[in-house]
């Protein structure tokens, strides 16, 4: 089946091979239809006469159309290529765990949790839908550039209500992560599949198995009989919750492990709690041998001298005050507001984030403030959200369902636009109280919105899509363009100069005001979501891959900035000359207080996936992601 390479099979032509196992080949397509990459798993030829074999074959493809969830892989469809037969799933672009087991030896507790819980989310799905995986391990577990956890190769997996597709006594799984029942070949419930889960969280923390020994005998002798080592043991500063935990998950007896992924999902969030609690404590020093007589001795001199520099304070405040309001430094200060939130000499002050409650669970994809009180917030299945005083409380708004919104651009005067996955733009003059469409007679997403004065806009997307307005808005025109990646981001450094960036790292540039652009030398083949500019020529780009390329001569040479981060980031931009901001997977932000030169990545603690963000004219934050995450940073 290697020859299937270049070959064109209904609407998918293969690209190229990704890999190889028990059922057959999984080759790497192109979808000229829907312009998107997708993985095709296609049938060992030998087995095609294997009449339960390909009836197994098949019943992957039903089972896995049936589980559509964000933490599971999705299959699209099922072909047959002369005397083969495949499967058309999701393509992922991004590593296994079992690789970056390998590559960090070891993965953080948070880290380890976030990932976990995000297992669970799939897997309590599927069980919801009476079907058990019966291989969890770690090289079914993968990272999209998003850092979304994807479960992987469903192909053995078994409906609850099936019977007599299995031979008894048959061992279906990987022996390292095999329950005991799976050891014993006897039936499989929703425990076997806890019991990996287990031993995959195990794995993480550890860097290898709970009986990681020689012989086939000893690991089956170890689930069979043995408990596993406590992980507060081997890893020192381990929480013994986490023994407590992986112990339920391994029982040998399934009645005794979790019930359901719901209940091993609590035990988790539990134990994240308790180690949020723990950062929160700062260690204390206290000198019990102190003389109580000169504590208060210092203490009164302490708080005299204090008292004494507020006065001085006071009327330094005093003098200065009004010369400063008479002035118009006033408004240029305000943008320094967000770097009390970030002080190098000072971890981040968590108690600035506020999670605001939205009451939706879908993702949200962008947010805009058009003053201090009045905002809105969008995003999947036609998610529209609106508050009045500054995100404390948000309404809901039903606009169209069937449709999810990726960006949206608000004028004071209420005129207001929105872009998503449907060719077309809906437009208002009342903050969407009423609006119309726009419609585009072509298949296309739009991604991206904006505005550079009342009249000048874009919208940009995929399949190489960039519309132009010049009336505000009223009328949109296509701009051919030499490209047909999809494109994400747009940036103009003054009126005639701009940029876009997209799919396998396209960057288009302009020198007329939009009017034409042209391709420039890509300097990554990785994807680039987002960019900014500053005034002084000085640009960011990022990527999905965890990226961040500079440029200090506007956009003619980028260099890749080095940082730690795994995962990918979403949203990048200049709050000043000086402050460059963005958010990325596993809820971190980067910030960078010399134009991009350093970054320090902060872990927020919010585990979620954050998608973009935007600022209020003060200065205050707010971050948008999946599962109706929104956040206020203060």
């Amino acid at each position: 089946m290697n020859n299937l390479i270049g070959i064109n099979i209904e609407n998918y032509k293969i690209v190229s091979l990704l890999g190889k196992g028990g059922m057959g080949i999984v080759y790497k397509a192109y979808d000229t239809k829907l312009d998107r990459y997708v993985a095709i798993k296609m049938l060992s030829p030998q087995n095609n006469d294997n009449e339960r074999f390909t009836e197994r074959f098949k019943r992957e493809a039903k089972n896995q159309a049936k589980l559509m969830h964000p933490n599971i892989a999705t299959v699209y469809g099922f072909i047959e290529y002369e005397s083969l037969l495949g499967i058309v799933m999701e393509y992922i672009d991004g590593d296994s765990l079992e690789k970056i087991i390998y590559k960090r030896k070891r993965i953080s507790l948070v880290d380890s949790l976030y990932i976990i819980q995000q297992v669970l989310k799939g897997l309590g799905f599927a069980h919801s839908k009476g079907f058990i995986h019966r291989d969890i391990k770690p090289s079914n577990i993968i990272f999209n550039k998003d850092g979304v956890v994807k479960i992987m190769d469903f192909g053995i997996s078994k409906s609850l209500h099936d019977k007599g597709m299995t031979k008894t006594g048959a061992k279906v799984g990987t022996l390292y992560y095999m329950s005991p029942e799976q050891v014993r070949g006897g039936d499989l419930t929703i425990q076997s599949d806890i019991y990996s889960v287990g031993c995959t969280l195990y794995e993480m923390l550890v860097g290898e198995p709970p009986y990681y020994n020689q012989t086939d005998f000893e690991v089956m002798e170890g689930h069979l009989k043995k408990e596993q080592q406590k992980i507060s043991k081997l890893i020192i500063g381990m929480p013994e919750e986490v023994d407590k935990i992986i112990a339920i998950a391994m029982k040998k007896i399934p009645e005794e492990r979790f019930a359901s992924c719901e209940e091993f999902f609590v035990s988790l969030s539990q134990l994240d709690k308790i180690i949020q609690s723990i950062q929160a404590k700062a260690p204390t020093f206290e000198n019990k041998n102190q003389n109580k007589t000169k504590v208060k001795i210092y203490s009164i001199a302490g708080f005299s001298a204090f008292i004494l520099i507020v006065l001085g304070l006071s009327y330094f405040i005093y003098s200065q005050v009004h010369e400063l309001l008479a002035s118009n430094k006033l408004e240029e200060l305000k943008k320094y507001s967000i770097q009390s939130l970030f002080d190098d000499k000072k971890d981040f002050d968590f108690s600035k984030i506020q999670k605001l409650s939205t009451n939706i669970n879908y993702t949200l994809n962008s947010a805009f403030f058009i003053d201090e009180l009045k905002g809105f917030a969008i995003g999947d299945s036609g998610s529209f959200l609106v508050t009045n005083d500054e995100g404390n409380t948000w309404s809901s708004k039903k606009i169209d369902s069937s449709n999810s919104f990726n960006d949206c651009y608000f004028f004071k005067s209420g005129k207001s636009f929105l872009v998503g996955n449907k060719p077309e733009i809906l437009i208002s003059n009342d903050f969407f109280d009423t609006f119309t469409k726009f419609t585009f007679n072509d298949n296309f997403s739009l991604l991206r919105i904006v505005f550079f004065n009342n009249k000048n806009g874009f919208a940009l997307g995929s399949k190489g899509t960039l519309l132009k307005t010049q009336d505000g808005g009223t009328s949109w025109t296509k701009i051919s363009l030499s490209t047909n990646e999809t494109l994400y981001d747009i940036e103009f450094t003054d009126k005639e100069n701009g940029f876009i960036v997209g799919w396998q790292g396209i960057l288009l540039r302009t020198t007329n005001g939009g009017a034409n652009w042209e391709t420039e030398k890509p300097f990554t083949n990785k994807y680039l979501k987002s960019l900014s500019f500053s005034s002084d020529d000085i640009g960011i780009a990022v990527g999905g891959s965890g990226d961040i390329f500079r440029t200090d001569d506007d956009g003619t040479n980028w260099k890749e900035v080095k940082t730690n981060h795994i995962g990918s980031f979403q949203k990048i931009k200049f709050l000043s000359e000086d402050i460059v901001l963005g958010v990325g997977s596993k809820g971190t932000i980067i910030f960078s207080n010399d134009a991009g030169e350093t970054w320090k990545l902060i872990e927020t603690g919010v585990f979620v996936n954050f998608t973009n963000f935007c600022s209020t004219p003060k200065g205050h934050l707010y971050i948008v992601g999946i599962n109706g995450t929104l956040l206020k940073l203060i």
